[in-house]
């Protein structure tokens, strides 16, 4: 029993940490960089004013920020989670918690990333 459990968890460790990685270039897991490289030629051809791409960049710089934070505390949960499974007798409340931490964070990250979507549309609209 603890053996399915264990490999249950390792198993939804694996794909969550997999599926966070593909989140960033929308379900590709392409060069970190080429997503990018494709909005600058986008804004580029938008033919925006200089204070148009200000606010944009500035807003891009702003959203990356707040990441980090989110983004480490994500991993540090993933580590108390993992710590938590390899335990003799896992604590099921802790772990639920946890998991239940992480999605909030993860929830964070995608309306951080929508807020700023929405911030770069009214610019341009």
């Amino acid at each position: 029993m603890k053996k399915i459990f264990l490999l249950s968890t390792a198993l939804f460790i694996i794909t969550s940490l997999g599926y966070a990685h593909e989140s960033h270039g929308h379900g590709k897991a392409d060069h970190p960089h080429k997503h990018k490289m494709h909005q600058r030629m986008k804004l580029e051809m938008l033919d925006l004013s200089d204070e148009q791409r200000d606010v944009i960049e500035n807003a891009r710089f702003e959203t990356r920020k707040k990441m980090i934070p989110l983004r480490s505390e994500i991993e540090l949960k993933r580590i108390d989670l993992e710590k938590e499974m390899k335990a003799d007798e896992p604590n099921r409340s802790k772990i639920m918690k946890t998991m239940k931490e992480i999605s909030n964070l993860d929830l964070k990250i995608k309306q951080t990333e929508m807020d700023q979507r929405l911030d770069v549309h009214s610019i341009l609209t």
